[in-house]
């Protein structure tokens, strides 16, 4: 998994430097990874880049290992002090490069599924997950101790029953009246015990719910997933807020229980879930941008610079838009304009980079927040909106 803090890293190597940067599909489940077939495919990647031979044998020597360790990719950093590989629970797209370092291969990779909170919820059981990279981590399992402790016969040793007669006898798993019963019964036993149960089991889910919040806030998550039986379902977000400051995306259910049910079931659930997501999101976006959006590539740069964008849309990774930039990093300029030699504000060089190479450096400068569409969206974004669009501040 990519962490903050590799990714902090990765943005602090130096500009100058070349680095050999890679996302390898090493899923041994698909059969073009099978014998000799993923180290060839390297080969001639790294072969077509013109990677010198020592700095391309160190991604092929680790390629084997990184098929039989536990990630379905593999994102690469490779050069002279850096030796990175981090397997990502992803079918991500291959990807080589080798130059100056692109901390966005990097990023790409750690964002290519959303970040979300799941919780799996029953009348028994609460677990909370993170779901990052492909990966499902538990970071809180909560139990209704006070339903598992509850004395049915407490509450129900006092009715009485008179076989034969029809009845209203409460069923004994609390589902409601049998269709026959054993005979006139005084019930308030049985109905005190229920209501019992339905009080406890309304606690434990308020009580959840109302811890939801802090807990995703804390980790950073405006989004969360439940699983679970259909009606408890139902019954919890009854008690979440309406003012709840993150948003339920989507619910699913697993055949095992709530409380006991392993990772890799949860997590295969939610994979089509969140990637159906995502497409929505992106499709709201567009929406959002066509309403309210700037749109071309020089106009946004325009506002980019003059602070008045705070989130900038690009496709796919940037790595297909070029721009240009000026050589001085102290007085930076950014145009799509061809015809501009020279920067208007010191009368710096300017070179032709891709998006992708400088989209570290609009963000530190500009506070951008960078949002990427891909497939029909990324063709739409470039075809009719310019290449570039943005959400102003104002």
């Amino acid at each position: 998994m990519i962490t903050p803090d590799d990714l902090k890293r990765i943005r602090s190597l130096p500009e100058n430097g070349s680095v050999l940067m890679a996302v390898v599909h090493v899923n041994p489940a698909d059969q073009d990874n099978h014998g000799d077939a993923l180290s060839t495919r390297v080969k001639s990647a790294l072969s077509d880049l013109g990677v010198p031979p020592t700095l391309a044998g160190r991604l092929l020597d680790d390629v084997a290992r990184a098929r039989e360790a536990r990630g379905k990719s593999a994102v690469y950093v490779l050069g002279e002090g850096v030796d990175e590989r981090f397997d990502v629970q992803v079918d991500l797209p291959e990807r080589f490069h080798f130059g100056r370092p692109l901390p966005t291969l990097v990023e790409n990779a750690a964002h290519a599924l959303p970040r979300v909170g799941v919780l799996a919820v029953d009348r028994d059981w609460a677990r909370l997950f993170v779901f990052d990279q492909g990966e499902l981590s538990e970071v809180r399992r909560g139990r209704n101790t006070e339903l598992e402790d509850l004395e049915r016969d407490n509450y129900t040793e006092s009715t009485t029953a008179v076989p034969g007669a029809p009845g209203a006898a409460r069923a004994q798993d609390g589902s409601g009246f049998s269709a026959q019963g054993s005979g006139p019964r005084s019930d308030s036993g049985a109905e005190l015990y229920q209501r019992h149960v339905d009080a406890l089991q309304q606690r434990f889910y308020n009580e959840t719910a109302g811890n939801l919040s802090g807990e995703l806030k804390a980790r950073g998550l405006k989004h969360l997933v439940l699983v679970g039986p259909v009606a408890r379902l139902a019954e919890f977000r009854a008690e979440i807020p309406a003012t709840a400051p993150f948003e339920v995306i989507g619910e699913t259910n697993v055949e095992v229980g709530t409380g006991s049910a392993p990772e890799q079931t949860i997590t295969e659930r939610l994979l089509p879930l969140l990637e159906d997501f995502a497409r929505q999101d992106e499709a709201r976006l567009m929406e959002q941008l066509q309403e309210q959006g700037v749109m071309e590539m020089e106009r946004v740069l325009e506002m980019v610079q003059q602070g008045r964008v705070y989130q900038l849309v690009i496709p796919e990774d940037g790595s297909h838009l070029h721009i240009y930039r000026s050589h001085n990093p102290e007085v930076p300029y950014f145009t799509a304009r061809k015809d501009v030699q020279e920067s208007p504000l010191d009368g710096a060089l300017m070179t032709r980079v891709t998006l992708e190479e400088v989209l570290p450096q609009l963000q530190e400068l500009y506070g951008l927040e960078v949002r990427r569409v891909h497939g029909d969206h990324a063709e739409k974004l470039v075809r009719e909106y310019g290449g570039l669009a943005g959400l102003a501040r104002y």
